[in-house]
C-alpha cells in the first residue's frame, strides 16, 4: 500500500493520520489516513484547496 507521507507547506507538521486496518486499507489505497482538510468549492464540483489541522493555514490544490 502507498504511504502517504506528507508536510503542511507552511508549519511543516506532518500529515500522516493513523494507521488503516489491514482489512480496509485496498479500499482507501493507502496504509495511513491523512490529517489535511479539503476546501472544496460547489462551483468546481471538487476540492480546491487543502487547510492544516495544525497551524490552520490553507493551500492550494493544483
Amino acid at each position: 500500500m502507498r504511504d502517504n507521507k506528507e508536510c503542511c507547506p507552511h508549519c511543516k507538521a506532518d500529515l500522516q493520520g493513523e494507521p488503516i486496518p489491514k482489512e480496509s486499507q485496498k479500499v482507501y489505497g493507502s496504509a495511513h489516513f491523512n490529517r489535511k482538510i479539503g476546501i472544496s468549492s460547489i462551483e468546481a464540483g471538487r476540492i480546491i484547496k487543502w487547510k492544516c489541522p495544525d497551524c490552520n493555514k490553507e493551500w492550494d490544490r493544483d
